[in-house]
């Protein structure tokens, strides 16, 4: 067997470790997860009711086109369904855009640290990943429009940027948009947009409008709790579109997520209660470390960066003490950001979780408190 030599330079994706398993590995009866960015409640009781009506007919294929969620979020949006595309999570949609844009020696510009699915697309088609280092934390635009070459054929920003939480006002990628080649697609990734709560939030759908090159993706994995049956969307020009039908496998969008999905479009009363909800949580929780003199990134997603240096073990090894103690984030030194850890917004008792097992790691805390 002869592996593809990209193979070697692309590191697999490493998700959160499953609760039931930190139980058993450290003796635990209780750990909460922080480590994802799942949003902690379950999907709307309306979509339940939407998945168990269509589990009668999961020996059939699903729409191959997914013809009803497509023209749900045309009518939402105020667009064509020929400019919806949808996938298994925005992260296949990604994947596509490498299928459908990427040869060898290409250039895709992208913020460093941003989400790792931009690096390994770049890998899978060697194109060069041109990486455009964040500026106290969030996108440097200007930065990112030099970086463009007559190489350059995807711009992507992450707004909110993960895994640093920060936000860029749409005016500023309007101003990209307008700098770069007309040739070159800006792919604005708006994973966690349901979370913002700045006013611009869906002023990149009219930037989109206006703009051939322009693609926004966003998903119901997050803010709709359906990350376990993975469905994003992208509304861009048709053409990208119908490329994407080209390359992507048959059926790739299965029943019960389209079933959840056309349901859970439907109840934006719902989604601007979690994210106030989320908002709140966010925002008590940030005050509550910086009380503890433990800095914060701001943030408008449902995570934020919390600051891991000066505490009782290095900041390499905090996550995984946190780990042992039952309190599963992210560590920051694997995704570009050493001496922090990205923790999601969970319920309030799971933050309240958490900030009690750091607590026991500040180099003050009483040495019978602290965790293994």
């Amino acid at each position: 067997m002869r592996l593809t030599p990209a193979l070697e330079d692309i590191v697999a994706y490493e998700p959160g470790q499953p609760i039931e398993l930190v139980m058993r590995r450290f003796g635990l009866s209780e750990v909460v997860k922080l480590a994802s960015n799942e949003f902690p409640q379950p999907p709307f009781p309306e979509v339940r009711e939407a998945i168990v009506a269509a589990i009668g007919e999961l020996n059939r294929y699903p729409d191959g086109d997914s013809t009803d969620l497509r023209a749900a979020l045309a009518a939402h949006y105020g667009v064509g369904p020929g400019q919806v595309a949808v996938g298994a999570g925005s992260c296949e949609l990604l994947m596509l855009l490498g299928d459908v844009l990427l040869e060898p020696g290409d250039e895709v510009v992208f913020a460093d640290p941003s989400f790792v699915v931009y690096n390994d697309i770049c890998l899978v088609h060697g194109a060069t990943a041109v990486k455009v280092p964040l500026a106290d934390f969030a996108h440097d635009l200007d930065a990112m429009v030099a970086a463009v070459t007559p190489r350059t054929k995807m711009v992507i920003v992450c707004n909110p940027n993960n895994p640093t939480g920060t936000y860029v006002p749409v005016e500023g990628i309007a101003r990209l948009v307008a700098a770069v080649p007309d040739d070159v697609l800006v792919v604005v990734d708006e994973a966690y947009n349901e979370f913002v709560t700045a006013a611009d939030s869906q002023d990149a759908l009219k930037l989109q409008a206006t703009h051939e090159n322009v693609v926004v993706l966003r998903t119901f994995s997050k803010i709709y709790g359906l990350c376990g049956l993975r469905v994003g969307y992208g509304l861009g020009p048709e053409e990208l579109r119908q490329a994407f039908d080209k390359v992507r496998q048959p059926f790739n969008v299965n029943r019960l997520a389209q079933a959840a999905a056309t349901e859970a479009l439907k109840h934006q009363d719902q989604v601007a209660g979690r994210r106030d909800e989320n908002a709140r949580l966010r925002a008590g929780m940030v005050a509550a470390l910086a009380a503890r003199g433990r800095a914060t990134v701001p943030s408008e997603a449902n995570f934020m960066l919390v600051r891991t240096r000066d505490l009782r073990h290095p900041h390499d090894e905090v996550c995984g003490v946190l780990l042992s103690m039952g309190a599963i984030v992210r560590d920051g030194n694997a995704l570009g950001c050493p001496g922090w850890a990205r923790v999601s917004v969970g319920t309030q008792s799971e933050i309240d979780f958490f900030l009690q097992q750091l607590a026991a790691l500040e180099v003050d805390a009483p040495q019978d408190v602290q965790g293994r």
